[in-house]
């Protein structure tokens, strides 16, 4: 999965001078171990079949779509274009919190500065939730409460988003800049192409993966209270999430500064995936129309013939 990352990033000239990756491996034939290199297979880039179609209008003003294998751009508007991202910022996050190797299994108590940004927060004050959980409920629910919790028992606030923004720069991707770990403050922003390779990376980690594009999840803290955290992503019950389409994973955010925004990877029946993000749409279900009517003519529209 790594190779494919980085051939994303390679696309998007962010990793100047990269070279494919190659990894030797050990084949054992009866008792005898043969030390060798596969070759590499390279993924196949998708070719426009309907060359006549430009694409399509989209109310996100930012726009961005490609291949996850091969990094291929299929269609843009103003990729580069550095908006504020709101709660895609949690994709960082999310990837800040797992590198740091804590037991996920910790219970965590959520003290009153946690629920500074969220008036409607699914949890309360003193709940005791573990890691793992409040890890789930920031990508599938969005919540802030477990952003500023995962944040706080972590590195600390301050050293968490200098965590965030340092892993911005090692993976090479030039627009992000993030001021808190929730997305509540318009500063944090990125472009499209760059909030594309977020979500493309975020895949990559198991954990995120598995949980990226569950409907809901049930949260049971220390003292057995539950909570059911739903997804914010609608489209898991639109035909993008059916035969022959599924959706990996997606992450969505909304600020009055940043508009409606949304990123999502979706996969066809022969494991195709494309990475659509958009910014800036101008109301709640403009970005999901967005997305679907372009996930749906990226799939029509190409082909990753042989």
């Amino acid at each position: 999965m790594f190779e494919y990352v980085l051939a994303f990033l390679v696309s998007l000239s962010l990793i100047p001078g990269a070279q494919a990756i190659e990894q030797p491996f050990q084949l054992e034939m009866g008792d005898v171990a043969l030390n060798t290199r596969p070759a590499i297979v390279r993924p196949i880039v998708p070719k426009k079949q309907r060359t006549n179609s430009l694409g399509i209008e989209t109310s996100g003003p930012s726009v961005f779509v490609a291949d996850v294998a091969t990094g291929e751009v299929l269609f843009s508007k103003q990729p580069h274009d550095v908006r504020p991202i709101a709660s895609i910022t949690k994709l960082m996050t999310a990837m800040v919190l797992l590198d740091a190797g804590l037991d996920m299994d910790e219970y965590v108590t959520l003290v009153r500065y946690d629920f500074k940004d969220d008036l409607h927060s699914v949890y309360d004050v003193g709940d005791m939730v573990t890691r793992k959980d409040l890890l789930n409920s920031l990508i599938v629910g969005s919540v802030n409460t477990a952003g500023n919790a995962l944040a706080r028992t972590s590195l600390g606030n301050e050293e968490f988003v200098a965590a965030m923004n340092k892993k911005a720069q090692e993976l090479k991707l030039a627009t992000p800049v993030f001021v808190d770990p929730t997305g509540i403050d318009s500063q944090n922003r990125a472009s499209a192409a760059d909030v594309a390779a977020m979500l493309s990376i975020a895949m990559s980690y198991p954990e995120i993966r598995h949980i990226a594009a569950l409907s809901s999840i049930e949260v049971k803290t220390q003292a057995g209270e539950k909570y059911l955290v739903k997804s914010t992503n609608l489209l898991l019950d639109s035909f993008i999430n059916e035969d022959p389409y599924k959706i990996v994973g997606a992450k969505t955010g909304s600020l009055p500064e940043a508009g409606y925004c949304m990123v999502q990877m979706t996969a066809d029946d022969k494991g195709h995936e494309i990475v659509v993000a958009s910014l800036g749409s101008s109301n709640h279900f403009s970005r999901f129309l967005d997305i679907k009517a372009l996930t749906a003519w990226t799939f029509d529209t190409y082909e990753w013939n042989p």
